[in-house]
C-alpha cells in the first residue's frame, strides 16, 4: 500500500515524479506548477515565463490490477483539466491503454468525466457524473480482471467490464492540471480564466489487488 498525505513542505520524490516539460506541443508543463503546501498537494496552471503551463507528478509505483484512491477539487478556469488517472509503465508495450477515473473538462467544474481509452486507433468508452467538482470529492478505481469499477465518495459511478480492459499493462497514478488548448480555440484560456487555476490533492491511496 501506498498513502501520502502531502503533509511535508515538498513533494516525497521517492514516491512521484514531478513533471517538467514547458516545450512540449501537448499538455506543456512546469516544475514551478507543483508544490505542497498546507498539507495538500497543488497543480496551478498559469503565465509561467510567457507560456502558458501547468503541472503533474506521476506515481513511480507501477501495478497490474488494484484500488487507486484520490481526494481532489479543482477550481474553475477555461484552459486546464484536472484529472486523476492511470497510464501504462511504458505506453504500447503491451498495450495502447489509458483509464481517466475522474476528468475534470468542464471549466465550470459541474461535471467528471470517466474515461477508458483502449488500442492504437484510441478506442474510447465513457461516462460522465454531474458533481460540484470546486468541492472536495473522493475518486476510486478499481482494476481487477475483466474490468473496472470506478466509484465517487464511496457510491458506484461506473462498472465496465469488455475489452477495452487492459490485462497485460502494469500502470500508475497520474495527477494532472492539464493546459489543454491543443485541443482547440475553446478550450484555450480566455480573459474570463483566472490567473492561476489549483487543482488540490488531499490525500491518495494506493492498494495491490489480493492475489
Amino acid at each position: 500500500m501506498v498513502e501520502d498525505g502531502f503533509d511535508g513542505t515538498k513533494i516525497d520524490s521517492s514516491t512521484w515524479v514531478v513533471y517538467d516539460s514547458p516545450d512540449d506541443r501537448v499538455n506543456p508543463r512546469t516544475r514551478a506548477a507543483t508544490k505542497v503546501e498546507d498539507g495538500t498537494l497543488k497543480l496551478t496552471g498559469g503565465i509561467y515565463g510567457g507560456k502558458d503551463l501547468s503541472g503533474g507528478v506521476a506515481s513511480r509505483l507501477n501495478l497490474t490490477h488494484g484500488r487507486w484512491e484520490v481526494r481532489m477539487r479543482a477550481e474553475r478556469g477555461v484552459g486546464y483539466s484536472a484529472v486523476a488517472l492511470l497510464w501504462p509503465k511504458v505506453f504500447g508495450r503491451p498495450e495502447f491503454a489509458e483509464v481517466d477515473f475522474a476528468e475534470i473538462i468542464d471549466s465550470t467544474r459541474q461535471s467528471v468525466g470517466m474515461f477508458l481509452h483502449y488500442g492504437p486507433k484510441d478506442t474510447q468508452r465513457q461516462k460522465i457524473v454531474k458533481r460540484d467538482a470546486t468541492q472536495w470529492h473522493t475518486y476510486a478505481l478499481d482494476w481487477l480482471r475483466g474490468g473496472f469499477t470506478f466509484w465517487v465518495d464511496g457510491k458506484k459511478a461506473w462498472t465496465y467490464r469488455g475489452p477495452l480492459t487492459p490485462e497485460r499493462s502494469k500502470m500508475g497514478l497520474a495527477l494532472q492540471n492539464d493546459q489543454v488548448c491543443d485541443r482547440g480555440p475553446g478550450f484555450c484560456r480566455t480573459r474570463s480564466t483566472p490567473k492561476w487555476v489549483t487543482m488540490y490533492v488531499d490525500w491518495v491511496k494506493i492498494y495491490k489487488a489480493p492475489s
